[in-house]
């Protein structure tokens, strides 16, 4: 291999690395890479996994990668960008072996696939946007792809350590991702058609010991995993589904595309006189197969056990990406460098296989943030928790949910894992504490009943809207509950705002106030929480309508909770000395700032003393 060959290698794959490595992090991790950290730091795997859909073989995997790569969110999705990065080198040696089963006549034409086979996968948005998931999805592609390069190589060479390896591969493929065992069908059905005498039965020895292998996993899980089909987030193929499908495997190019996967499969046979006929290659049914085995027994188990979703037809990518690099191939120069440049303009410069997700992220770190020790967090969020429980476990600093005082749990799922012992669990749980956070969006209302049984007011309600795809429109509700101990307000103002209770967050130099309406207010009243220096200077402030802006005070019930809390900026280090946290209430008039005084007529309300015993605090 020259040096420009090498180098155009090395272009190619900076490219696959750029378009899978960049901005990797920048979205949050959603429901199903939730669900993997979930299942692969569940201490018993095997429990798990049999109430859900999977193998066993990635999840154990990550959970090894996690132990000596971290858990932070770039740290598990790079373990899908490795081998969705290794299945470029391993689809560049599977057109190398193609073109050892061409015929002499038509390898000089396709000298150049596996470097088109690179570039096309290179290229493809599918992997692109998986790979950049924490999901098994790529390290199913590259196994299905290694397995079928063995399956080849044997073929071609007939001996044991291609064999082995070949089932080998198929063996592992199948333990990441059931789906992936069609592969093994497109084998099946080739080895059929195609071998003859002791290549065929040999295939089909393989392929059945492949099978075999799986049979010890699927006596252990396999009567609790058929309960579980995933029917909630699966679709039906309709005119709209199939047409995402071609647009995301295919691009908003498909036409060109497909004209060019067309070709490549057939060569033109030259008969007598000007008469010639077009074939399929012999060895390019095997990539046919590869396509149209998953599609057609993903849309017939779709009938019967709903499973259908884009993302599952993944190991579509490489027979795509070959297929279309030997239609490529077919053409001389210049038209040849003419398509591939149009591809490659296109693949750089569009996105055709892309989903936003929730800003699970930044929910919690919000949670996080006015969640203090004593609280209790809960989620309920259909297949959100596990997502949101792993940004609350990681967004929450020492003295808050981590500390031995708080507590998060998810009520799903208790709901799924433990359900004989959820309706005693819950409202032991509820009653031992007096602010309960709860972010929901599920059919499932026992909390609310059990809140409201054990006088839980409702002080807050933050909602995050989005489209949940599938699932439809998620309204995402953060709903803050809180008992109070006392009903004896702090302070009552004359404008008919009663304090009820406060609480001081003096690592975070904020006070969180609870407010409740004693008689109608007919203005939208400002709340002024001060940090004041012996000499009442004030130090720090923050000015604000109730709950962030969200909840004037002309829209409060008589009687209702209001919970507001009020972060105060301070820019520096504070000299040492004794510092009052206070609360007003004023109005703004033309403008001007109307102060509303307590009942007893104080100015301000006294809400904690801070101590700072030197500037580093």
């Amino acid at each position: 291999m020259n040096a420009a060959r090498w180098l155009a290698i090395l272009l190619v794959l900076l490219l696959g690395c750029l378009s899978r490595g960049l901005h990797i992090a920048e979205q949050s991790f959603w429901v199903d890479e939730g669900y993997a950290f979930y299942h692969a730091y569940f201490p018993d795997l095997v429990t798990s996994l049999a109430r859900d859909t999977h193998p066993p073989l990635y999840f154990a995997a990550l959970r090894l990668w996690s132990e000596l790569a971290g858990q932070g969110e770039l740290a598990l999705r790079w373990f899908s960008l490795l081998p969705s990065m290794l299945s470029l080198a391993a689809v560049y040696q599977f057109a190398r072996e193609l073109c050892r089963h061409h015929t002499p006549a038509n390898r000089q034409r396709t000298n150049t696939l596996p470097m088109l086979a690179l570039l096309m996968l290179a290229l493809a948005d599918s992997e692109n946007f998986l790979a950049q998931e924490a999901r098994h999805y790529t390290w199913s592609v590259l196994l299905v792809l290694c397995s079928m390069w063995f399956f080849l190589r044997w073929l071609r060479r007939g001996n044991r350590r291609a064999y082995l390896a070949w089932i080998a591969f198929t063996v592992a493929m199948i333990y990441t991702h059931y789906i992936s065992a069609f592969g093994g069908v497109a084998q099946g059905t080739y080895a059929l058609l195609w071998l003859r005498g002791k290549a065929r039965l040999h295939a089909i020895i393989g392929l059945f010991a492949s099978a075999l292998a799986l049979m010890p996993w699927l006596l252990l899980v396999g009567r609790q995993q058929l309960g579980n089909s995933g029917a909630n987030w699966s679709v039906e193929l309709t005119a709209e589904v199939a047409r995402d499908i071609l647009v995301k495997y295919f691009t908003q190019q498909w036409p060109l595309v497909l004209a060019l996967m067309l070709l490549g499969c057939v060569s033109v046979v030259y008969l007598r006189g000007s008469r010639f006929q077009l074939r399929i290659k012999r060895v390019n049914w095997l990539l046919l197969l590869w396509l149209i085995a998953p599609f057609l027994l993903t849309v017939l188990a779709n009938e019967f056990l709903p499973f259908l979703q884009p993302r599952r037809l993944t190991q579509w990518t490489p027979p795509i990406a070959i297929l279309l690099a030997c239609g490529l191939a077919s053409f001389r120069q210049p038209g040849r460098a003419v398509l591939v440049f149009a591809l490659l303009l296109y693949g750089v410069s569009h996105v055709d296989f892309y989903r936003v997700k929730p800003d699970w992220r930044g929910i919690a770190d919000m949670t996080a943030r006015y969640a203090v020790s004593g609280d209790l967090v809960l989620t309920d969020i259909a297949g959100g928790d596990y997502q949101m429980g792993y940004y609350l476990r990681r967004a929450m600093p020492d003295g808050h949910l981590l500390d031995v005082d708080a507590r998060y749990e998810s009520l799903k799922v208790q709901r799924d894992f433990y359900a004989d012992a959820y309706e005693s669990w819950l409202p032991q749980l509820l009653d031992a504490y007096q602010t309960v956070w709860l972010m929901h969006w599920s059919s499932d209302r026992s909390a609310f009943a059990w809140l409201d049984e054990l006088g839980f007011q409702q002080s807050a309600d933050y909602v995050y809207w989005h489209d949940g795809g599938a699932s439809g429109q998620i309204d995402l509700h953060i709903y803050r509950f809180d008992r109070l101990r006392n009903t004896k307000p702090l302070a009552i103002f004359s404008n008919g705002m009663s304090l009820h209770s406060s609480t001081v967050d003096a690592d975070e130099r904020r006070g969180d106030l609870l407010w409740r309406a004693h008689e109608p207010l007919e203005h939208d009243f400002t709340v002024s929480v001060k940090l004041i220096n012996a000499d009442d200077a004030v130090v720090a402030q923050h000015d604000g309508m109730p709950q962030n802006g969200l909840r004037p005070t002309s829209g409060w019930r008589v009687g209702e909770l209001i919970f507001s809390p009020h972060e105060l900026g301070v820019p520096a280090p504070l000299p040492p000395g004794d510092y009052q946290l206070i609360a007003q209430v004023y109005r703004l008039e033309s403008g001007q700032p109307v102060n509303v005084s307590t009942v007893s007529d104080e100015e301000w309300v006294v809400l904690d003393v801070l101590r700072i015993d030197s500037a580093a605090d």
